[in-house]
């Protein structure tokens, strides 16, 4: 459900909710009205559900649905990837709330999303990789 489908006008907060839909939908991989999801649920629903204990089992599922065959950046460091993870579905849930005042600002993702990148980018320049196979880690 997402309020311009439910006859609402169009407006910037319902915009950040349909961002936090296509964030999480990107994350989780499931569509919004995936038949997985019961009669008046939905994604966002169904990722408040597994916030904040367990994110582990969605996490996991999009590092192998992301994970590319060629080594990357992700694949090297798979707790940094974990909490990137799981700071994205934290956006995803606070810009999916129901009371439209209780969303952030689409600059205040904005300036999250930045955050978000500027951290994976100087951690990544402090990452030294350990010497062996790189393999699939779990969060």
């Amino acid at each position: 459900m997402t309020e311009y489908g439910i006859g609402e006008r169009p407006s910037t907060e319902g915009d950040v909710f349909s961002f936090g839909v296509l964030l999480l939908e990107v994350v989780t991989g499931k569509r919004p009205t995936d038949h997985h999801f019961q009669q008046g649920s939905g994604l966002h629903e169904w990722v408040k559900s597994h916030y904040p204990h367990n994110l582990e089992d969605i996490a996991n599922e999009a590092m192998k649905r992301y994970d590319l065959p060629r080594p990357n950046v992700a694949q090297q460091s798979p707790k940094l990837q974990c909490q990137i993870l799981f700071e994205l579905i934290e956006l995803g849930i606070m810009c999916t709330q129901y009371t439209p005042s209780s969303r952030p600002s689409m600059v205040d993702v904005a300036h999250e999303m930045t955050r978000l990148k500027e951290h994976l980018s100087n951690s990544l320049s402090l990452w030294i990789p350990e010497p062996g196979p790189n393999k699939h880690e779990g969060c």
